[in-house]
């Protein structure tokens, strides 16, 4: 075998170099035959037509671009939004300012209208809907409003929205309220059996047992109604729930019959009997 030279090393580099050399100049014939077919293509037939470009829905960057589909209630000049629990402001505090103040205002008014006014609370539950319906509290009071209007699978799906985002159990006996108004007695009552009473506040016991009477009398169990509302809450005077407690009692007393009872009830609070038959499930 003859010796290795300095020399054949020297032509194999440069045979190297040539071979990557030819690949190139192949690299650059090549695209420009392609540079030419495209010419001549488009020579003949014109420029290519690209696909038209779907436009894209318009973004929604606040409450004022989505479609209102009820009209705006009114809010009086005086409300300022302040007045609501330091708790509430604080959970509207993840809003813009503009659009947390409004919110603001309109549960206060909703607020102040559920237990006169709840058609007007309805209304402003909507709007806060409308601005903040991923706040928790926002479907909380909205739900409770629909409720008081009558407004029950509105109010169902406002309730149990709020009840995913929060968790709290006092939304139960408002949820339970509005199954026994649409005609599901026995989800009301279960709903009721699995809550411990003193899981709840005070407020909550007392929806809890006009939920659970208004499902009894569905049931036509009326003495088990009458049974169900008998309460130290009774005696107690509370604007947010007593009314409703009373009217509750006493129509389940109307329903068994017992017009002793009715008429002693009466005459301790002879203001019920001005109310109207529909004021235990719409109040």
């Amino acid at each position: 075998m003859a010796p290795f030279s300095f020399s054949e090393k020297k032509s194999g580099a440069r045979n190297s170099r040539d071979k990557k050399n030819f690949r190139k100049d192949d690299k650059r014939k090549d695209n420009t035959r392609k540079d030419n077919t495209r010419k001549e293509e488009k020579r003949r037939t014109g420029p290519i037509k690209s696909r038209p470009i779907k436009e894209r829905p318009p973004k929604i960057t606040g409450p004022h671009e989505r479609t209102r589909n009820f009209d705006r209630p009114w809010v009086n000049d005086e409300v300022t939004g302040e007045e609501l629990d330091k708790k509430i402001i604080f959970q509207l505090e993840s809003l813009t300012p503009g659009n947390a103040k409004s919110v603001a205002r309109h549960m206060v008014s909703l607020i102040n209208n559920l237990e006169t006014n709840p058609k007007e609370a309805h209304q402003h539950g909507k709007e806060i809907v409308y601005r903040a319906g991923r706040l928790g509290v926002v479907r909380e009071k909205a739900g409770i409003a629909a409720l008081r209007a009558g407004e029950y699978k509105e109010a169902l799906k406002d309730l149990r929205a709020a009840e995913r985002i929060t968790g709290s159990i006092e939304l139960k006996p408002y949820i339970a309220q509005c199954e026994a108004a649409l005609g599901n007695a026995r989800k009301a009552l279960e709903i009721a059996g699995s809550i411990k009473e003193s899981a709840l506040s005070k407020e909550g016991r007392v929806e809890m047992r006009i939920a659970a009477a208004k499902a009894r009398l569905t049931l036509g169990q009326s003495a088990a109604a009458v049974v169900t509302l008998t309460c130290s809450e009774l005696n107690e005077d509370s604007p947010t729930w007593s009314r409703r407690l009373r009217n509750a009692y006493l129509e389940a007393l109307k329903a068994a019959g017992d017009q002793t009872n009715v008429e002693k009830f009466l005459q301790k609070y002879p203001q019920l009997a001005e109310s109207s038959e529909g004021d235990v499930g719409q109040r």
